[in-house]
C-alpha cells in the first residue's frame, strides 16, 4: 500500500492534519492499522502516538493549507527578524525596525484569516490570540518555519517555548553517534530567540503589574459595595420593622372602630 512508503505517508498525515479536529482520531487509527498491515510496524506505532492537535493548533495547520502565501510571509519575516538581531547582537547595523514591521503586517493578515477559519469552525475568540502567538513563535526557529510550512505543528508554542516542536519525523530521526558543535548560524539564531525572549518576559512582566493593579483596586471597590450593601441591608430592616409596627396599630385601630359601630 502507498501508506507504507516514506512518500505516501507523509501524503497520508498531511490529510490526516487537514481533517476537522473530530474525525482526527479516527483517521489516525485507521491510518496505524493499515500501516500495520502492511508490515510498517514501526510506523504505525508512531503514527498510533500522534496527539489530537488542540483547536489551537489546528487553527495554524489550517492557515498553511488556506493562506500559504502569508505563512511564507511570516516566515521570511521571521527568518530576517531572528538574523537581524543576530546583527545587532554583533553591533552591526541591521534592518530590524523593518524586519519587525513585515513581521507585524504577516501576523495581522494571519489573525483575520485565523477569526475566519475560526468562525467556520465555531472555535471561540480566545483560540485566535494563542494561535498568534503560536504563529509568531514557530516563526523564530528553523524547525518552528519548516512545521509551519507544512501545516504540520502538534504544539501550541508561546515565545520563548521553542522547545514544543515535535513530529513524526523527529520521532522517527536516529540519534547520532557524536553532538556536532553548533554552527555560527544555530548559535546566532540562539541569541537572537533569547533577546526576543527576554522582551516577552518584560512585556509579561509589565502586564502581571498593570493587572495585580487593576485586581487591588477592583478588590477595593467590591469592599466598598460589600459595606454599602450592608448598610442598606440594615435600612431595610429597619424600614420592614417599622412598617410591621404601623401595620399592627393599623389592625389596633380598625378593631377601636368595629367596637365603635
Amino acid at each position: 500500500m502507498a501508506a507504507a512508503s516514506k512518500a505516501g505517508l507523509e501524503g497520508e498525515l498531511d490529510r490526516l492534519y487537514q481533517l476537522p479536529l473530530s474525525e482526527f482520531t479516527s483517521a489516525r487509527d485507521d491510518l496505524s492499522k493499515r500501516l500495520r498491515a502492511d508490515g510498517a510496524g514501526e510506523r504505525a506505532q508512531e503514527v498510533k502516538k500522534l496527539r489530537k492537535p488542540t483547536a489551537v493548533v489546528w487553527l495554524v495547520n489550517q492557515l498553511a493549507r488556506e493562506r500559504p502565501l502569508d505563512v511564507q510571509r511570516l516566515v521570511k519575516a521571521g527568518e530576517s527578524l531572528t538574523k537581524s538581531q543576530a546583527r545587532a547582537a554583533a553591533g552591526e547595523l541591521s534592518p530590524f525596525s523593518e524586519a519587525r514591521r513585515d513581521e507585524h503586517r504577516a501576523l495581522e493578515q494571519l489573525a483575520k484569516a485565523t477569526r475566519e477559519i475560526a468562525e467556520r469552525a465555531a472555535i471561540g475568540p480566545s483560540a485566535v490570540a494563542r494561535a498568534t502567538d503560536t504563529l509568531r513563535a514557530a516563526s523564530l526557529t528553523a524547525e518552528g518555519r519548516d512545521l509551519l510550512r507544512r501545516g504540520r505543528l502538534t504544539e501550541e508554542l508561546e515565545p520563548p517555548g521553542f522547545e514544543a516542536l515535535t513530529g513524526l519525523d523527529a520521532v522517527a530521526r536516529p540519534a547520532r553517534a557524536k553532538k556536532k558543535p553548533p554552527r555560527s548560524d544555530d548559535a546566532a539564531e540562539k541569541q537572537a530567540a533569547l533577546k526576543l525572549a527576554r522582551e516577552r518576559v518584560r512585556q509579561l512582566r509589565a502586564k502581571e503589574r498593570e493587572l495585580a493593579t487593576a485586581a487591588r483596586a477592583a478588590e477595593r471597590e467590591a469592599k466598598r459595595a460589600e459595606a454599602e450593601a450592608e448598610v442598606a441591608r440594615g435600612r431595610a430592616a429597619e424600614a420592614e420593622e417599622r412598617a410591621r409596627a404601623i401595620s399592627e396599630q393599623r389592625e389596633a385601630a380598625q378593631a377601636d372602630l368595629d367596637r365603635l359601630r
